[in-house]
């Protein structure tokens, strides 16, 4: 799950940053927390209540702290949240530099601009590369996972298909599917025995989807309601 932060006194620009970076990122296939300031003040006390945020959404002209005083004060302990400011204005270029931004985006936000920059987030915390952890036959595995496909409960193993690697071990499916809960990579359940990643999904029907190596997989009953959501979030945001 990645933690995502937006922070500006004028509260419409954030909800409208917001809807286009739900929009942006559901076509993405990212799991989002996108948490709203309107001040510095607050945000600063958030982060020194809750942890620091992976994305940081700064406005630069602010009342009060503005973005580049918060910011300051941010990176004396944490030089690793993705910071971008956010203004209509480009004279501030020697003290952004100072904070270390990873960009900055004009105002008005276009939202090409925004899917072109969260693409390159995302290579960046990719950098990190989530892995699956697992042991089969004292043998300990990790494995991308952005790489997998989809898992499959068989009996009372779980094999891992990516593309070019099936990987089976030990354990029980609702764990696994409780971890990839809190991953940036969102994978779904279909039914009882499958949990996949909705990147790799390349056909959807009411009753079944098809992945890109052309696996059919029956969504049962319970969860098509949940699937359908899925779909429509995927249509919305293209």
């Amino acid at each position: 799950m990645i933690k995502v932060g937006i922070c500006d006194d004028r509260m419409e620009e954030v909800r409208e940053l917001r809807a286009m970076l739900q929009k942006v990122t559901e076509r993405m296939g990212l799991n989002l927390e996108i948490c709203e300031f309107d001040d510095g003040e607050e945000l600063l006390q958030d982060i020194r209540t809750y942890g620091h945020l992976d994305i940081l959404f700064l406005d630069i002209e602010m009342e009060g702290k503005n973005g580049i005083e918060t910011a300051k004060i941010i990176r004396e302990t944490d030089f690793h949240t993705i910071l971008i400011f956010v203004s209509a204005y480009d004279q501030y270029c020697r003290q952004m530099i100072e904070v270390q931004p990873f960009a900055f985006l004009r105002k008005p936000v276009m939202e090409e601009d925004l899917e072109t920059l969260m693409q390159k987030i995302l290579r960046a915390l990719s950098a990190q590369n989530e892995r699956f952890l697992f042991s089969c036959q004292r043998h300990r595995y990790s494995v991308p996972l952005h790489q997998i496909m989809y898992f499959e409960s068989i009996g009372r193993q779980i094999c891992i298909h990516c593309k070019d690697e099936k990987y089976c071990f030990y354990g029980k499916l609702n764990a696994v599917e409780k971890e990839m809960a809190q991953s940036q990579i969102k994978f779904a359940r279909v039914q009882v025995s499958y949990l996949v990643n909705l990147g790799y999904v390349k056909e959807w029907e009411f009753d079944r989807i098809v992945m890109d190596d052309g696996t059919e997989i029956f969504i049962s009953k319970k969860y098509r309601k949940e699937m359908k959501l899925h779909y429509m979030e995927i249509l919305e945001s293209k």
